[in-house]
């Protein structure tokens, strides 16, 4: 590690940046403080060579090598010393919290079991997105250490390149010189909600893989000049409507929270936490149309909401109330508290959260030894997660949910089947890691 490395950690890896905050204050009860991204390799783990991995990439990544102090006014970032680990794990069912001794601290969480790499991280540090490229780096240099003949193509951030100071910058910052504006700001919007789940918060969820081919996806959303975000939304809304809906005097919107990437704007190689939380409503007229009318209406609404000028006034206008939060003089008990509530309202704006962290493309010479990829949105406090993802052909929708039966899932599959998808699901018991600042590791 070269000196002006060494002089950036010093200075600059414990910064808070604007929005992540919020995840070092709230629980996996309240906010998905642990996201979990799933690699399945053609041959079993080898949990050495994995963990020597973690330590290389740790080099090239060292804004990931850090804990959390709980201070007497606020949290903190410190650095780490302990070496990172490797967990085994049952199944899906996590008995972990992050960034305890379990992780010897650190503020992700590798495991393993049998063929299955699984790797999370606490929200603090980062977003899909930006945790992707952390990932890409293990699989890289666990490759490397299993002797496989592979190659960077340059889209992996390894110690051929040098760390960089942006890696690790607060985005938002940019953000502020962006034009704003609160001319398509449409309020809170009445949502659809299953309160019956209220209070299961900690309990094990259902999750199911939904995967259909990625290029038949592109072709209908060309044909019909609609995103891929926006087909999945009105599919889902329908499944939603069949399945709770139907045979009640419901008549509300159903809201996505859209966690959108902002880099697609402003040009950051940040893997901090980088993204505009957009609310995206299906009303219930909707349902009234067809379905790729009802596609095409729900597009041009969420044109008016992902505009950067929209985009930058929701994103800072919530960075701004988390962070000074974060600032404010207060004991820590009454900030958590605080925060949590914050956290709770926020989302209960809406009815669930739907988010797209797009292709994980690795090189080719990769792709022979990994045979699949996804994430997992934990429910947190909503009934639903929902997170898209795309590895090679196949497009997967992963969907957490707190109601066991497999309605929903079956009435998704038979609207997709409507309009010329066949898809194939795959259902397991799921529990995401914890994470809650009274279990954090100590010095």
């Amino acid at each position: 590690m070269n000196y002006s490395m060494m002089n950036h950690v010093v200075n600059h890896l414990l910064d808070v940046d604007s929005y992540g905050c919020i995840f070092m204050y709230a629980t996996n009860q309240d906010l998905t403080t642990a996201p979990r991204h799933i690699i399945r390799m053609t041959e079993p783990v080898d949990a050495e060579l994995l963990r020597e991995a973690l330590k290389i990439t740790l080099l090239r990544f060292p804004q990931m090598g850090l804990g959390l102090v709980r201070g007497e006014k606020q949290y903190q970032y410190r650095l780490l010393d302990k070496p990172p680990v490797v967990l085994p794990f049952e199944n899906h069912l996590s008995p972990y919290y992050i960034g305890s001794e379990d992780t010897n601290g650190y503020l992700f969480c590798c495991g393993y079991h049998e063929d299955t790499i699984i790797l999370e991280y606490q929200h603090c540090t980062s977003d899909g997105r930006g945790f992707n490229e952390f990932i890409k780096c293990v699989l890289f240099y666990y490759l490397k250490l299993r002797g496989y003949a592979i190659e960077n193509d340059g889209s992996v951030r390894t110690l051929e390149t040098d760390f960089q100071p942006a890696e690790n910058e607060d985005g938002f910052i940019k953000l502020r010189q962006a034009e704003q504006s609160d001319e398509h700001y449409i309020g809170e919007v009445p949502s659809f909600h299953l309160p019956e789940y209220d209070g299961q918060e900690d309990e094990d969820e259902k999750t199911t893989e939904v995967t259909m081919p990625f290029s038949q996806v592109r072709r209908f959303v060309k044909q019909n000049r609609i995103s891929p975000l926006t087909f999945l939304m009105t599919a889902i809304c329908h499944a939603i409507y069949r399945t709770y809906y139907v045979g009640t005097n419901r008549q509300e919107a159903i809201v996505a929270e859209v966690p959108m990437d902002l880099r697609t704007y402003i040009h950051s190689p940040t893997v901090r936490f980088f993204v505009a939380l957009l609310d995206l409503p299906f009303f219930f007229d909707y349902f009234k149309l067809p379905f790729v009318e009802a596609c095409q209406k729900l597009s041009e609404f969420f044109d008016t909401q992902r505009a950067l000028p929209h985009a930058a006034f929701w994103a800072l206008k919530n960075a701004n109330r988390v962070f000074t939060s974060h600032q404010a003089d207060m004991p820590i008990d009454e900030k958590e508290k605080m925060m949590r509530e914050q956290a709770r309202a926020y989302i209960r704006r809406d009815s669930f959260i739907l988010t797209n962290i797009g292709p994980f493309n690795i090189p080719i010479s990769m792709e022979r030894h990994i045979a699949d990829y996804g994430a997992i949105l934990p429910c947190a406090h909503q009934p639903f997660g929902v997170l898209v993802s795309s590895y090679r052909d196949t497009l997967k929708v992963t969907i957490s949910q707190r109601d066991m039966r497999p309605d929903l899932i079956d009435h998704l599959v038979k609207v997709l089947g409507e309009i010329g998808f066949r898809a194939q699901t795959h259902s397991y018991m799921f529990h995401p890691t914890r994470y809650d600042g009274s279990h954090l590791a100590k010095d």
